[in-house]
């Protein structure tokens, strides 16, 4: 069962599929389990032989009813999912106890595929079963779009409406996102990815849109776009133990968005013994102002950096965090928009879980990735090096911590190829979707901006949605 993080006492109970229908609850809450299913030290070493798509059938059979999904069932959606997913662990020769952990070997280059391609075929599922359609409406700030998008494209029943900020994401992204057709389309809108998720959430608690359109969401608004992403946790975790059987192993995990980190502090929760997880920020840095100083007050406007994805100023996400940490439900919207401290006893225990470092500036960035490739021979790009910068940080404050970090790279570089013309030195290796793009010009294939406003995006649903 799961619960809204805005219901106070967590009266109103939810059933899997009610949440995967609805996204957002009513109250404009988000999603969460009502309870987590645990793994003891037995059964977390129990793990170590599994495939990833096994491991994802012990994980997520936590979190579905074998009434509904039966065990052949989940077992076929992770089949599809991930039998051919592979995350290469990469060990820095020069940085001695730093691994990069390569979440970027998907279909679109990015992290978020893991998620994006169970998501999609338990949506599937779902829908030949009830024998219905329906709309899934997602805001990105870069990846989200192409993971949701190639994981849905040509899959019966369903059609995909993604808003991404325009002028806000990298020429390659975007030619991603808009080079997928079919039962896909992606809009450019005027105006930041705030703008984005707000236009989603809105639609999504509109009775009447979200009626017409049978719309829900699959970005990190929905609870089953995140709990995926705990998975990657578990295998990632007892690879490295395989190696390093008698050392700590912490995460080093880009911060935007907070999908990724929450997913991490949900396994934790769940069992995986993980003592701290480092979090790294960008110039917009509301977690670490909260963590930090206990407010969001004057960390709420909308930076634009190099790690692009990042650039979002109310991650939503955070509420998630703030009510998994014990935050009272009511005070949660005035702390995300810094009309309220958060509860001291909450800071605590969320200082003891994560080393929040802000902030990463554009120049730390680059000469991080410069840095980073010519002592490791390891090529980064702006937001996996973000990870790697937090975890230098959490050195120069914990010296005599001798953990394992694991940096989550989230992207492949070659998304951000730009790069490469002030540093040519650096070579920029490729993955297949991106070296299909060459040749586009973005200019014959990029639509009009439209207004960041409701009437705009219903209009975009109806097109696609007729067509």
């Amino acid at each position: 069962m799961f619960v809204s993080t805005r219901d106070p006492e967590g009266k109103n109970r939810y059933k899997w599929d009610f949440v995967l229908d609805r996204g957002l609850a009513s109250d404009y809450g988000l999603f969460m389990p009502a309870g987590l299913p645990c793994f003891n030290e037995s059964a977390i070493n129990d793990l170590s032989g599994l495939s990833y798509s096994e491991l994802a059938w012990v994980v997520m059979r936590g979190f579905l009813p074998q009434d509904d999904i039966p065990d052949d069932v989940l077992a076929d959606i992770c089949d599809g999912a991930y039998s051919d997913i592979h995350i290469p662990v990469e060990e820095a020769i020069d940085d001695n106890r730093l691994v990069i952990a390569r979440l970027d070997r998907g279909p679109s280059c990015s992290f978020k595929d893991f998620a994006a391609r169970f998501l999609a075929r338990l949506i599937s599922q779902y829908l030949s079963v009830k024998k219905r359609h329906t709309t899934i409406i997602v805001a990105t700030s870069g990846d989200t779009g192409t993971a949701i998008q190639t994981a849905f494209c040509g899959l019966p029943n369903t059609n995909v409406l993604v808003l991404y900020p325009a002028d806000r994401v990298s020429e390659v992204q975007e030619k991603q996102m808009l080079s997928i057709t079919g039962n896909v389309l992606a809009i450019p809108v005027d105006g930041n990815f705030d703008d984005c998720q707000r236009l989603a959430k809105g639609l999504l608690n509109d009775n009447s849109v979200r009626e017409r359109f049978n719309l829900t969401s699959a970005n990190s608004i929905s609870v089953w776009r995140l709990l995926p992403q705990t998975v990657y946790y578990f295998y990632i975790w007892k690879e490295l133990k395989k190696k390093f059987p008698d050392q700590n192993i912490i995460f080093s995990v880009p911060s935007g968005n907070l999908g990724n980190l929450t997913a991490g502090l949900i396994a934790k929760r769940m069992g995986l013994p993980v003592q701290v997880f480092i979090a790294g920020t960008n110039a917009n840095n509301i977690f670490a102002n909260i963590v930090g100083k206990g407010s969001s007050s004057g960390s709420l406007s909308n930076k634009y950096t190099l790690a692009n994805s990042m650039d979002i100023s109310v991650p939503s996400n955070l509420e998630r965090i703030l009510f998994l940490y014990g935050e009272v439900p009511e005070n949660i919207p005035d702390i995300l928009t810094g009309k309220r401290s958060i509860t001291p006893a909450v800071s605590k225990l969320l200082r003891k879980d994560v080393f929040v470092e802000d902030i990463i500036t554009n120049e730390d960035i680059e000469a991080h990735i410069v840095r980073f490739w010519r002592r490791n021979n390891i090529v980064l790009e702006p937001h996996g090096v973000i990870g790697v910068a937090a975890s230098f940080r959490y050195r120069q404050y914990f010296s005599g911590d001798n953990s394992i970090i694991v940096v989550l790279e989230t992207a492949s570089p070659a998304k951000f190829p730009d790069f490469q013309k002030k540093y040519p030195d650096i070579p920029i290796p490729q993955c297949p979707s991106v070296k299909n793009l060459e040749g586009i010009n973005i200019n014959t294939i990029r639509p009009q901006k439209v207004a960041a406003e409701p009437g705009a995006i219903i209009k975009k649903l109806e097109i696609l949605t007729r067509g």
